[in-house]
């Protein structure tokens, strides 16, 4: 049975350690709901101060809801709508200290005031966006998208080892 540790120390050190747990927890395993379940839950339990974490995956056309830890979502985004669509149709993480001044925001949640979204590809190929949202204002600083973007790339490797090559 996994346990998560305590995080510990400076940002960065917190985030190393939670990418040292994701390898851990994710290690072996290449079934992308099951990773990304888990990753959701160790993500979720992890970090303060999140009312939802989880993931969007890309059916070919549009992002449809996959594992996450939170209220009910939104199931479909277009890829040219909200911050998750902006994450996966730039290919650029997305960090939005207001997501009620981003044009075509979704709001899934009105709780949610903040969101970081980190587009996630398999070499060309688009697999969806890892999303994270906060009911606190400019929750997400630029060591958080770091963090967050080296968990992506985890999640990424343990998934898809091809596209690492």
């Amino acid at each position: 049975m996994f346990t998560s540790s305590p995080l510990d120390g400076s940002k960065p050190e917190q985030y190393a350690a939670l990418a040292a747990q994701a390898r851990a927890l994710l290690h072996g395993e290449r079934d992308m709901i099951a990773n990304a379940a888990n990753l959701s839950a160790l993500v979720n339990h992890a970090l303060p101060d999140l009312n939802w974490v989880g993931f969007y995956l890309f059916d070919g056309t549009e992002l449809v809801v996959g594992p996450f830890q939170g209220l009910p979502a939104c199931v479909r985004i277009p890829l040219d709508k909200g911050v998750c669509g902006a994450a996966a149709r730039t290919r650029q993480t997305q960090r939005v200290d207001d997501v009620h001044a981003f044009p075509g925001h979704i709001a899934c949640d009105s709780a949610s005031r903040s969101e970081l979204v980190v587009p996630l590809y398999a070499g060309e190929r688009l697999i969806g966006v890892f999303d994270l949202d906060s009911p606190l204002p400019a929750r997400f600083d630029v060591e958080d998208q770091a963090g967050l973007e080296a968990i992506a790339a985890i999640f990424i490797e343990s998934t898809y080892p091809e596209a690492a090559a």
